[in-house]
Parts: structure tokens; sequence; C-alpha cells
């Protein structure tokens, strides 16, 4: 009876921690002497969606990440108004943002972490998750990366003090350009050795979105991806979008065609419709300033060129309701649509690397041009391109 007892208990432990493998709770403990912060903010880097966490509360150095996901992601845990990890400006209006003031986690489901350390008199955060995969190969990258990054931040603090000397300034940027070199070499590096991970692919992702690297220098380390395991980790499919958007939608390819039903007035929409005109696509956003302030000159320019070009917007928007409202008040009366996931993020697919991007057919949809940012100059070389009938 005794050993049939102990037998159902072990059964029933062996459920539960299956149960909790297989579940989508993630929960890591840190304990990190020398934070002096005592609240955190947390962003997602992947599919947000997939993603729930509670609030972090921080004592005395200890505190809890914890949440469900349904599939892997990468975490930044950014935290709040620590002194020692803040690069502050000499004029006390700001600070410069830099990744080795954050920690980094991927989190995925059935994560169960204990992460311990000690950054007491560090300005860069030096503790790193790490388990037997992906966070191991993260904190491998983090433990070279990070260093080199706050390096760079103190000089662009040193450079913003008023009392400092033109050649102070001037070998300060030297020694940031060095600085910057051994950082780019650091993250080739790691991408080369550890090409089938998502910090990789997260990496990959993070330098084409900042314009390092071009998407054909990254082509070669794709093509030794793992394609089996990780053909549907958001990263691999974004990078791989980015990469073959790039070369698919440079300047002198016949632009690929763009179909969705996430379009102002949900109606199916496809770019192959416009075709007879010329094509001007804006990608843009509600958030982005530069994009809404380019709003009239891009509409004036337009009804001055009616009877040859039209406007595609192409939004990076999340809310549905102020990316309508915007439309409506902007008068913005040319087809809109908003990017969705997968092979619906136009933005990942044509490689826009900032906002607002702008992307110039022919009446055949061969792409003649590409800008980043609102340039009065742009509107000058289009009236040239869309007056001359030999183009």
């Amino acid at each position: 009876m005794k050993i049939k007892l102990i037998l159902g208990c072990l059964f029933l432990l062996l459920v539960y921690a299956c149960s909790r493998t297989q579940s989508n709770e993630f929960e890591i403990k840190y304990e990190i002497e020398g934070i002096q912060s005592t609240t955190a903010s947390v962003t997602i880097f992947g599919n947000k969606d997939a993603v729930t966490c509670e609030d972090i509360v921080i004592e005395n150095g200890k505190f809890v990440f914890k949440g469900t996901t349904t599939e892997p992601a990468v975490a930044r845990i950014w935290l709040n108004n620590d002194p020692q990890l803040k690069k502050a400006a000499h004029d006390g209006r700001g600070f410069f943002p830099v990744k080795s003031e954050q920690i980094w986690v991927i989190i995925y489901p059935g994560a169960s972490m204990n992460v311990t350390g000690d950054i007491t008199g560090k300005d860069y955060m030096s503790v790193n998750a790490k388990d037997k995969a992906e966070n191991g190969f993260f904190a491998e990258l983090a433990q070279k990366m990070m260093p080199l990054i706050s390096q760079i931040g103190n000089i662009a603090v040193a450079n913003s003090n008023p009392n400092i000397t033109d050649d102070e300034k001037e070998a300060n940027r030297e020694k940031s350009k060095q600085l910057n070199a051994e950082l780019e070499q650091v993250k080739l590096d790691f991408i080369n050795s550890r090409v089938n991970s998502i910090a990789a692919f997260w990496l990959m992702e993070d330098m084409l979105i900042r314009s390092e690297i071009k998407p054909e220098d990254l082509a070669p380390f794709l093509a030794k991806a793992d394609k089996k395991k990780y053909a549907d980790n958001y990263f691999y499919k974004a990078v791989s979008y980015r990469v073959e958007g790039a070369l698919a939608t440079s300047v002198g390819q016949i632009c690929p065609d763009i179909e969705t039903t996430d379009s102002y007035d949900g109606q199916p929409f496809s770019l192959s419709d416009m075709k007879g005109k010329y094509v001007l696509i804006d990608f843009w956003g509600t958030w982005c300033s530069p994009c809404m302030k380019g709003m009239p000159h891009m509409k004036a320019f337009r009804d001055k060129h009616r009877d040859k070009l039209q406007i595609l917007g192409v939004s990076n928007d999340k809310d549905l309701e102020i990316w309508k409202s915007a439309i409506e008040q902007n008068n913005m009366d040319w087809p809109n649509i908003i990017i969705g996931k997968g092979d619906k993020d136009f933005v990942a697919k044509f490689n826009v690397q900032g906002f607002p991007t702008k992307i110039l057919l022919n009446p055949e949809g061969k792409i003649l041009l590409r800008e980043s940012g609102e340039k009065e100059e742009f509107y000058h070389t289009i009236e040239i391109i869309i007056t001359n009938t030999n183009t």
C-alpha cells in the first residue's frame, strides 16, 4: 500500500513538472547587488501580442520578472533612474540611452531561471541570465558588447561638457570611432559563430533597423541558419524579410505587389491596381513628427500633379482608431493601409529603416527612387522625373 502511495505521489509530481515545463509561463528571479532603482520598465522585442508580464518592483536589488508567452521573445528591462548606469549629459537636460544600462533576457514558454550578481562600482549591466541554450548565447554576446557600448556612452557624456577643449573633443571622437569599430567586429564575430541562435537573429534585425549593416552583407550568414529549427521564429522571419526585401525593392527592380485587407475602408487592396500612373509609396506613422509635418506638402504636390501621380500610404501604427483619425484630420484622400504581421509586415518586406521612407514607382511599377526623411529636394527630383515622358 505504501509503495502504491509513493508511486502515485511520484506520478503526480512528474505530471506537475511536465505541465509546468509545457506551460506558457516564465519566471526569472534576479538578485543583483549594487542596483539603486526601485522600479523598472519592460520592452518586448518580437511578437509583442504573444507576451504578458507583470509590473516589476525592486527591493534591495531583488525582483521577479514573470508572465506568459506563447513564443520566444527578447525582453529589455530598463532600470528606472539608476544613477550608476545612466549616461547623463552635463547640461542636466537629458541622458544618452545605451543598451549597456539595461538587462536583456530571452523569454520563452516554461523559462525559469535564478540570476545573481553584483554591479557595484560598474557603469554597465554586467549580470546576465544564463541557461543551457539561448540565454547562454545572449550572455556571451553581452559580456563582450556591453563594456564597449558603455565606453562609447561615457565619451558622449564627456563631450557634452561645455568646458572641454576642441582638441579633447576631437581625441574623444577618434576614440569613439575606434570603439565603434571594435563593437562592429564583436557583433559580426558573434553572428558568424552563433548564427543559429535567437540572439544572433535579434542582433541582425537590430543592426538592419539601425542601418549598421547592409542587408546583402547579412545574406551569407542567413544562408547558414537552420531553417527547419527557426522557420517560425519572429526574428529569423523579420531578418529574412528584410534581406529579401532589400534586394527586391532596390532602385531598378519591379516593385513587389502589396495585397491586404487592412485598408482604411476594410476593402481588399492591391498595389497592382494603381499601375498606369506614377505611385509614391509613403511609409509613415502617426507617432512620426516629420511624417505628419510633411503631409500637407506631399498632398499639395500630389494635387499639382494629380493627372500623373498618386499616393499609397503604408502606416506602421498599432492603434486603428488613432490611425484612422489621423487620416481623417489630415484629409489624406489616397489609399491607406496599415501593416500586419508576417508576410503583411511591409515595413520589413521593403526593408524600411527610417520614417518617413518614400518610394517612387513609374507607371509600370518599376522602382525609380527611394528616400528616407522629409526633404524638399526630394519633390524637386520627383517633379523632374514625372514631367519627363521618356522615363
